[in-house]
């Protein structure tokens, strides 16, 4: 009977701890998303009471969700006051993209050796399909493009902790990714950056691979600096 009681408790603790984390998790994933999407804005103050009556849930897994926003770099505490989302000035964004540089490097270098046929096929339609992109659209469907062409080459590095990591920088630089892409001529630079990547890849290159890789990444980073008048002599 013990026992039995025992076993029945542990398998609530279980289940409570899992809807604990599934919904700290959903509130994270909500908050994350409405940042990157400036629904929330840079600067904009996140009170924990309003947001659980807002998202219908306990202030615990607000805290909670707040933490780990603040843990990758989308929200910073102020003192005496509630967490605010935070705002980039434009040399931390420059900074970020010379990180992310040296990540994706390191993930195209691990790639090269592991991408499959059918991956290789898909990086290089997904090239010819940005180079023949054109008209009122194309800014966000070239995003959806370029983060795919990425992911592939992400998931094939199949690296857990670099995954990881790729994903907290992202985050803290997706809201500034029409930024990039808008700027004078950068669309067809991007084509031709990921053209080489893919090239790279197809030969199974892996130091082009990684220094293509790094050279995209550092090339949107001047423009974004040209574009702000800062020294990119990094």
């Amino acid at each position: 009977m013990g026992d039995s009681i025992k076993g029945r408790s542990s398998r609530m603790s279980e289940e409570i701890r899992a809807r604990y984390h599934s919904i700290q998790d959903i509130v994270f994933t909500t908050l994350r998303d409405e940042i990157t999407n400036h629904i929330l804005k840079p600067g904009e103050a996140l009170n924990t009471v309003e947001l659980s009556k807002r998202l219908g849930v306990s202030r615990t897994p607000i805290r909670e969700a707040l933490n780990r926003l603040i843990s990758i770099g989308l929200v910073e505490e102020t003192p005496h006051h509630s967490p605010c989302v935070k705002t980039m000035s434009a040399d931390q964004l420059v900074e970020i993209y010379y990180i992310r540089a040296a990540l994706m490097g390191v993930a195209a270098r691990l790639a090269a050796g592991r991408l499959a046929t059918e991956q290789h096929a898909t990086l290089k339609d997904l090239c010819d399909r940005m180079e023949k992109m054109e008209g009122s659209d194309q800014s966000k469907s070239m995003l959806e493009l370029n983060r795919e062409f990425h992911s592939i080459i992400n998931a094939a590095a199949n690296s857990p902790q670099l995954e990881e990591l790729l994903e907290q920088y992202y985050s803290q630089s997706r809201q500034y990714r029409e930024l990039a892409l808008g700027l004078p001529g950068r669309s067809v630079e991007i084509c031709a950056e990921h053209r080489r990547i893919a090239d790279a890849l197809a030969l199974r290159d892996r130091d082009e691979a990684e220094a293509a890789t790094r050279d995209h990444y550092f090339n949107t980073a001047k423009r974004i600096a040209l574009a702000f008048g800062i020294d990119t002599n990094i």
